[in-house]
């Protein structure tokens, strides 16, 4: 454990904290990330409108391109690229923001009132300018302003977590555990504590699914105007952006969690890199030749070697 500052330290404590909800962070571990974060968002923004504009203009007589066929073009891979980066820095991000409340010497329950509220107020003032105006000011308080606060504790240490054997996990017990070891790569995860994650993964999926269809529906008919044929889609575009940010949180946990499954099951953890690269590689080529029942099956096929992967029992003299 130890006291590093910089660009790399803050790159590193960014990940592997990424589970860690104590503690603090200084400003220098939080604006720095805000920087690349702010770098990475320019760059590729003007890619994608760069290249989307060559994509469209390529198009000519031949039609309009499916979404299947854009996200598979040169246009689509930096979108792709910083929609992974956004889905990955969910839980990251909420973790370094209230480790730099609490550095601040700000209590983090704040978050309510300066990243959710802000975001609800949104949704349910449609174009209201007014309502708009109080968001982006919650916003910069959230984001800016308390994150410039100078250190009100003694400076923070970083560190990752010791390698943790897979231990049998609860239903209730895997929650916890899942979220802790967030940003955690190296050590194991039994079954138990991966196959309970799977099953609340359905269950809140199908939960959220739920939810979603019935406040798009809501919204859809809050921003429709009697007489008129638009409607005012903003709620609902602000509405799914927030279960959006709800799934990003567990994108990263996701990760790690397969990756500590592979190892405790004495299969490499780069074989479930390759399978993934393979899966990518495989679908885009046959989305682009029009191929989509041979893309479903090959996903399918690659699922049920991973499932068959983490479904092995723990060997225990694995050290990988």
């Amino acid at each position: 454990m130890n006291t590093q500052k910089g660009f790399v330290a803050a790159f590193k404590d960014f990940w592997f904290r990424a589970g860690d909800f104590r503690g603090s962070s200084t400003r220098g571990q939080y604006w720095w990330i805000f920087l690349i974060d702010l770098l990475l968002g320019v760059v590729l923004g003007i890619a994608v409108g760069v290249l989307t504009v060559a994509t469209l203009a390529g198009v000519g007589s031949s039609g309009t391109r499916s979404p299947l066929q854009f996200m598979g073009s040169a246009a689509g891979i930096p979108f792709i690229v910083a929609l992974g980066i956004f889905l990955f820095q969910g839980l990251p991000m909420l973790t370094l923001s209230i480790r730099r409340y609490q550095d601040a010497g700000v209590t983090p329950w704040l978050l309510l009132l300066t990243w959710l509220a802000p975001a609800l107020i949104t949704s349910l003032s449609g174009r209201n300018v007014a309502a708009l105006i109080i968001a982006s000011i919650l916003y910069l308080i959230g984001f800016i302003i308390i994150p410039l606060l100078p250190t009100r504790h003694p400076e923070p240490q970083w560190s990752t977590r010791p390698n943790e054997d897979g231990q049998k996990a609860s239903m209730l017990s895997a929650i916890p555990d899942f979220f802790r070891r967030g940003g955690v790569f190296s050590g194991r995860s039994s079954r138990s504590q991966y196959w309970w994650i799977i099953l609340w993964s359905v269950i809140i999926g199908l939960g959220g699914f739920i939810l979603m269809m019935i406040g798009s529906i809501f919204f859809l008919v809050l921003g429709s105007h009697p007489g008129r044929m638009d409607v005012d889609l903003s709620g609902y575009y602000a509405f799914r952006s927030i279960f959006v940010w709800l799934a990003s949180l567990v994108y990263l946990p996701s990760l790690t969690l397969v990756i500590r499954r592979f190892r405790d099951a004495g299969i490499n953890p780069w074989w479930y890199g390759v399978l993934t690269l393979l899966q990518v590689v495989v679908s885009v080529g046959l989305i682009l030749s029009k191929q989509y029942a041979a893309s479903w099956i090959a996903t399918a096929v690659i699922l049920v070697i991973e499932v068959i992967i983490t479904a092995l029992p723990t060997k225990q003299t694995a050290h990988i």
